[in-house]
């Protein structure tokens, strides 16, 4: 802490310059070190005002206000109360000196250093008059009268200001009320405002923008405002500056949220909807014309915050100035803009709607609808890929990413967005209605380009899933267009063959109740792009998806799955495609009644693992880790697929593998458990095995917890914690096993504690500390 002998104006002056204009990092950051303790001292108080009264320097006097507006905000408490009259006096006599308030900055923290003051000093009971009467003297005070006035109802509200609740409260009641006077003030800024200053402009419409967050001005006297019909005058010209229209549309957008409480600002309501209906449709189209982002996305804020303001009356149509829905024609101006992120700006709008209409209301969701289907029209187009783009479309998927190259583009995103606000408004457009829109798009042409029959497929893709089974006219013709689509390469589209199979999974329901001959028939394109390097991913997921849905149907096809999935396994050395195509035939083998099927079919899928593994750990090299890491996976994806339904007296088809597999994987985990990546793969194939033959996995109980053990001892992995709760889970209650869990709970509760016992344990040990608690609970 700063001594009183080293806190002089003087040794604040050379630290400001060491701060500011010394070249060596250290003497700078002794500089800034040396500011904050003078910053947090009781020094600070008096030191700050005698500079600011000094003003230097530009560098001296910013940093003094800064100091200064800091202590008021944060401090308060240590200023004793006898002379907090002082350090009013001495800020309204710095807010009132020009040559200070000519810098934005001093000018700025100067005001908030007073609003603060007035918010808690408790004997200053008039703060804006004596603000008012200190500045009235010169017209080059106005901007700083605004930035007064503008920071004491923003500061209200800030959690930054330490007062109690009830002061607040008291607060918020005093100016609230103080509506009146602070209007007949700007009015009077804004008269003699006879040069058309635009910041004091600026600076009027802030002001007036932060008294009514705070609903100081009534409905009467914002209907008859000058202040808002020079806010829709901006908003209506299409000359003003960027900066200006700004400043009028967050002015407007205020105004209109307070139109939300619509009994109270009923007329307010009636006239804002009118005006902007009537006045502030062309000048966003001029916007467009003139590609003024900026000014766009203003106009289209103020159309969404209508919307949302009068959503009530819109669904409960009671009031009938304000339940006409032609005002929703608003929402679709933006929806054509060349910018995603003007269109996306109304999603959150059109989600409130579609949630406030609920399911039963046919006669709202029937007027609606036009709007809705405008809605989908528009996405469609929105959703084209370029002419030019090659390969698959680029992808987004918050819950399973498997991205390509392109997956973090603009166009994923919004395409992912659209599918979102699709999916939630469906009960309004209806699935089938869509559906059939989308693919009437399709049939309007025969000379369409590839990429404007690519969108239509993708918001049929967003809506399959919710088509019903008995639907017998549509689908099965989009099926068998999509799967007479050529598969060699370069005939057709990647993009739009993807986006084919894309649909082909969302319909897995509906082919599972239908022709058989159609399942047969899409398995069989589905296999044959799995040669298809770029379409290979998508038509793995689509198998795996329409397997999952269709095991009793496809069992006679599991020869040919089988065999699909070792070559692609083989060729492809087992990526996320591979695991897929595991799973799908794993889920089908789950399902077979023939015992020595079952073992046939197993053996294939587990004995090229087993050959994989012994080749890879036959060679010592550095890709080992990767390459073993993708082969556990491939164990992990079977071992989480079978579900086989037998008794406990039974056999496990798998016993017989998991004891070939056992010495290979308790050499991975010795040679390679200082890998944590690897050692959680490793964990994670040990626990699907547990969790997939569950009590005849009991056989293996002993050698895998002593591997875990001595795994444990040496690297300790959060993971191996999971692993032996995942055990516990299982035969926690088996009373053969309660002596040996107990010895080993043990064991590895004092090899944890030893290392949360370290300095920073806990913080340095996140994971282990959760999957600690996690065993324990367990």
């Amino acid at each position: 802490m700063a001594s009183s002998s080293e806190v002089t104006p003087e040794n604040f002056v050379r630290a400001v310059q060491m701060l500011y204009h010394d070249q060596d990092a250290t003497r700078k950051k002794i500089a800034s070190e040396w500011l904050l303790n003078v910053q947090s001292s009781l020094y600070a108080w008096t030191l700050a005002d005698q500079l600011i009264r000094m003003n230097q320097n530009s560098e001296v006097t910013c940093l003094s206000a800064q100091i200064l507006r800091h202590k008021i905000q944060h401090n308060f408490d240590e200023l004793p109360v006898e002379h907090c009259k002082g350090l009013c006096d001495s800020l309204l006599d710095h807010i009132s000196r020009i040559e200070l308030t000519r810098n934005t900055t001093v000018r700025v923290q100067l005001a908030v250093a007073t609003a603060d003051l007035a918010l808690q000093y408790v004997g200053w009971e008039q703060p804006v008059e004596d603000v008012v009467e200190k500045l009235k003297t010169s017209s080059e005070h106005m901007l700083t009268l605004l930035e007064f006035l503008t920071a004491l109802p923003e500061e209200v509200n800030t959690s930054t200001i330490r007062i109690g609740e009830n002061r607040r409260q008291y607060c918020r009641e005093k100016y609230s009320n103080c509506g009146k006077q602070i209007h007949e003030i700007l009015i009077f800024l804004l008269q003699v405002n006879s040069s058309h200053n635009e910041l004091l402009f600026i600076g009027i419409l802030k002001c007036f923008a932060a008294w009514i967050t705070i609903r100081a001005f009534d409905e009467n006297i914002l209907l008859s405002s000058p202040l808002l019909i020079s806010v829709l005058d901006m908003l209506k010209s299409t000359q003003c500056s960027n900066e200006v229209h700004k400043s009028a549309c967050d002015c407007l957008c205020d105004i209109l949220e307070l139109c939300e409480d619509y009994q109270k600002f009923w007329s307010l309501a009636v006239y804002l909807k009118q005006q902007i209906i009537q006045y502030l449709c062309q000048p966003y189209f001029q916007a467009v014309k003139d590609e003024n982002l900026d000014k766009a996305q203003n106009y289209t804020r103020i159309y969404t915050n209508l919307i949302e303001s009068i959503l009530d009356c819109l669904v409960d149509g009671r009031q009938s100035d304000l339940s006409d829905l032609s005002c929703l024609h608003l929402l679709l101006y933006p929806l054509e803009h060349s910018d995603y992120e003007v269109v996306q700006s109304t999603f959150y709008t059109w989600y409130s709607l579609s949630e406030l209409i609920t399911t039963n209301n046919d006669s709202l969701i029937d007027k609606v609808r036009p709007y809705m289907e405008k809605l989908v029209d528009i996405l469609c187009t929105q959703c084209k890929l370029d002419p030019d783009h090659l390969g698959i479309p680029p992808q987004t998927d918050e819950k399973n990413s498997k991205n390509t190259a392109s997956s973090n583009s603009d166009l994923a995103e919004f395409r992912y967005r659209v599918q979102c606000l699709i999916e939630d408004t469906i009960y309004i457009t209806g699935a089938l209605n869509c559906f059939q829109r989308m693919f009437d798009k399709l049939q309007a042409s025969s000379s369409l380009s590839w990429e404007e029959s690519e969108a239509p497929l993708y918001i049929m893709s967003c809506v399959a899933s919710y088509l019903s089974p008995s639907e017998d006219k549509i689908v099965p013709n989009v099926i068998q267009a999509i799967i007479s689509t050529p598969i060699q390469s370069g005939v057709v589209h990647s993009a739009l063959k993807y986006t084919g199979v894309r649909l082909i999974s969302q319909l897995e329901k509906w082919i599972s109740k239908n022709d058989q001959q159609i399942l047969k028939s899409v398995f069989q394109y589905l296999l044959s792009l799995l040669g298809d390097i770029e379409l290979r991913q998508v038509s793995a997921d689509a198998i795996l998806v329409i397997s999952q849905q269709c095991r009793k149907q496809l069992i006679n096809d599991l020869d040919q799955i089988v065999r699909a999935t070792l070559w692609l396994d083989q060729n492809d050395n087992g990526s996320e495609a591979a695991q897929c195509l595991l799973k799908a035939s794993s889920k089908l083998i789950s399902r077979l009644t023939s015992m020595d099927d079952i073992h046939r079919y197993l053996k294939l899928l587990f004995d090229q693992q087993i050959q994989s593994l012994n080749q890879i750990l036959s060679i010592q090299a550095d890709t080992n880790y990767s390459s073993i890491t993708k082969r556990l996976d491939c164990l992990t994806a079977i071992f989480r697929s079978l579900d086989f339904k037998i008794t406990q007296e039974e056999t496990h088809p798998c016993t017989t593998i998991v004891q070939q597999l056992m010495p290979l994987l308790n050499v991975i985990i010795v040679q390679y458990r200082s890998s944590a990546k690897l050692s959680e793969c490793w964990s994670r194939t040990i626990r699907f095995i547990i969790r997939s033959m569950r009590f005849h996995a009991k056989l293996f109980f002993q050698p895998i917890v002593e591997l875990i053990v001595t795994s444990y001892d040496d690297v300790p992995h959060s993971c191996f914690l999971y692993l032996i709760s995942i055990i516990i889970d299982e035969y926690g209650n088996d009373q053969d096993l309660k002596p040996s869990i107990i010895v080993m709970s043990e064991h590895l509760t004092n090899k944890t504690f030893s290392m949360l016992n370290k300095p920073d344990g806990f913080k340095e040990n996140p994971d282990l500390v959760d999957d600690f608690y996690r065993l324990s609970s367990r």
